[in-house]
């Protein structure tokens, strides 16, 4: 099989891009600062101030109630989401992962060997075994983990530090939808599969199909052929939407503008020189016509136009934000109904679905 058409790589142990509404993260504030103060404080995407001017580095965006922070001696710790935020606990980690799908997470307490797991109140659930070597996110229960054997394995753990499936993988992604994309090799060939959280085989790539993406978003994942047709799998190994010759294969100038990867029912296509939005059933919504689309959080999008003008358009392709902007001035959308925008004099500020401004000016923000 070639592999010119998918990328699957370790670095997915850092970040899921898909979502599915069972696992969806909700953003509860976002790190932000304010004009007065060089420190970072937490803003709601409402645009209402949990504190403000606490942290020397950005926190995490809040998720579950809990969000991260880096300290000044470099190592990590999780505060409340609360406007006098308290310590989790009383550990500092030398490594450590946000709750998004889940609440464990995987963390190296500063002075350990050994990689554990914590849950949402900061108490241990497992201590894993020191061949473990890297483990990414919890979603539907499982993590991706990789042994520091001679040729490095992936498997996947449970949230209490169990082998679930075993490390049989060449390369492992997150669990997405119920499903992940591994890679094992067979007699020195290289085979793609879908598997369940049982570790079962939902659908082998073969010679008709390869994957196009690394993960199922909204429960669909992108597939190309050799004749660069782009269909959707659904997480049964079925084709749920069939190719269409109006969606091209493209490289985006931008790496905000991400195609065939779906988020709240949408996602962004190509027809080879524009971009606009189909939804889950395979339907163009909005026709092509945007040289750049940014995907966002939710049903909002930055676009520009063909003058290269800059606007905000919503999932139905109407005009938020009216196209009279340069570029970098709109930024995707943080919430289904929330876009951050910069002004003339280099300051931010959240615009609603209504093209209203909703909070006060800030210097910068940041959605890690």
């Amino acid at each position: 099989m070639k592999r010119l058409y998918y990328i699957i790589v370790a670095s997915l142990l850092v970040l899921l891009a898909g979502s599915c509404k069972q696992e969806d993260y909700t953003i509860e504030y976002f790190p932000y600062r304010s004009e007065k103060n060089a420190l970072w404080g937490m803003m709601s995407p409402e645009g209402k101030t949990l504190f403000d001017g606490q942290f020397t580095n950005p926190p995490s965006k809040s998720t579950r109630g809990v969000f991260m922070v880096q300290e000044e001696n470099g190592t990590f710790s999780f505060y409340t989401a609360k406007e006098k935020p308290q310590r989790l606990n009383n550990y500092s980690y030398s490594m450590a992962k946000p709750f998004l799908f889940s609440n464990y997470t995987p963390v190296l307490r500063e002075g350990d060997n050994f990689l554990s797991i914590i849950d949402i109140n900061g108490n241990t659930t497992a201590i894993l075994p020191d061949n473990i070597i890297d483990i990414g996110f919890f979603a539907h229960g499982l993590a991706p983990f990789v042994t520091d054997s001679i040729i490095p394995r992936m498997g996947y753990v449970d949230t209490q530090g169990n082998i679930a499936i075993p490390a049989r993988y060449a390369l492992a992604t997150n669990f997405v939808c119920g499903v992940a994309l591994v890679e094992e090799i067979i007699k020195g060939i290289p085979s793609v599969s879908v598997i369940d959280t049982h570790g079962n085989t939902v659908y082998t790539f073969g010679n008709e199909w390869m994957p196009l993406a690394t993960e199922y978003s909204d429960g669909l994942l992108p597939i190309i052929n050799i004749r660069q047709e782009i269909a959707f799998l659904d997480t049964r190994g079925e084709v749920a939407i069939q190719p269409d010759n109006r969606f091209h294969l493209c490289m985006p100038d931008n790496p905000a503008t991400i195609p065939y990867t779906f988020k709240n029912n949408h996602c962004i296509y190509s027809d080879g020189t524009y971009y606009g939005l189909i939804n889950q059933r395979g339907q163009i919504v909005v026709p092509a016509q945007y040289l750049n689309l940014y995907l966002g959080e939710g049903g909002l999008y930055a676009a520009e136009d063909r003058n290269h003008n800059w606007g905000c358009i919503d999932s139905r392709g109407n005009t938020i934000i009216p196209f009279e902007h340069f570029p970098g001035v709109i930024r995707p959308s943080i919430t289904p109904h929330c876009i951050v925008m910069q002004n003339e004099a280099q300051r931010y500020r959240l615009i609603n679905n209504k093209g209203e401004v909703i909070s006060k000016p800030f210097t910068n923000y940041q959605l890690q």
